[in-house]
């Protein structure tokens, strides 16, 4: 379709592209599409990207090259390893980003768009969406907590998270060993507080946590979204001798809140 609006077919098959189009209709259909898709393309305006764009991919660049350099230093190893993200599809999913970012943006840019480009559109956001899942996954895998923290914040780009989105969130929550990734985690799982299901995570979760910093997060969640199960955990860190007399009283107040 596209080599036949752009003039580029040989005669020969250009003739029986006009003739096939002559007899069906939805392949005509779909050449209004790309006809109205191209047209919104081409007059869209076109987005200058800052210096700031230039900057920050040279340097992400550079960084992973001098990963690669680092690792031929040290050792010579063909083998990929099958739990960690190679920085090739970092990079890719990088690229692919900025690509479908790119003319989300263009079409975006227009007040008004046809049925059929809100279709493509749709369809663009889902597939960055998916890109941006695909990241946070793979980072939660690094070694570096700051990555980790990283990959917890992705979730903020992502409009409407599925369900495997917050059960990655739940087990960072629950299970990663640095305090300052589960604290991201929390907050992050705050966000959408207003779903039953993870309203019972952090309720449950609540009920496993030991660090007292971790503790007050969950109480103050938990009270500010009024969510009465949470009563049973927090008398439950009352009892509990271990626990922080802080922390203790925050639970009261969340009691007496709730109830």
């Amino acid at each position: 379709m596209i080599e036949y609006l752009d003039n580029t077919l040989k005669k020969s098959i250009h003739a029986e592209v006009e003739h096939h189009l002559e007899t069906c209709e939805k392949c005509l259909n779909d050449l209004k599409e790309y006809q109205q898709l191209l047209k919104a393309v081409e007059t869209s305006d076109q987005v200058q990207p800052d210096e700031t764009l230039r900057i920050n991919f040279y340097h992400m660049l550079h960084s992973e090259m001098n990963k690669i350099d680092t690792g031929k230093n040290k050792s010579i190893d063909l083998k990929i390893p099958t739990n960690k993200p190679t920085v090739f599809l970092r990079m890719a999913a990088g690229f692919a980003l900025l690509i479908a970012g790119t003319f989300v943006g263009m079409f975006l840019h227009k007040a008004l768009i046809k049925e059929d480009e809100t279709k493509q559109v749709a369809g663009l956001l889902t597939e960055v969406q998916s890109l941006k899942e695909m990241m946070m996954f793979s980072m939660l895998k690094e070694e570096s907590p700051s990555q980790r923290i990283k990959a917890v914040n992705i979730t903020d780009e992502i409009q409407v998270p599925d369900e495997k989105v917050i059960d990655v969130l739940t087990k960072t929550l629950n299970h990663d060993k640095n305090v300052n990734v589960r604290m991201a985690a929390a907050y992050s799982l705050a966000k959408y507080a207003d779903r039953k299901s993870v309203r019972d995570s952090l309720v449950a979760s609540l009920s496993g946590q030991s660090e007292p910093i971790l503790q007050v997060v969950l109480i103050n969640i938990l009270v500010e979204h009024k969510e009465s199960n949470a009563i049973r955990p927090m008398q439950q860190i009352i009892k509990d001798n271990t626990t922080l007399k802080e922390v203790k009283e925050e639970a009261q107040k969340g009691i007496k809140l709730l109830l």
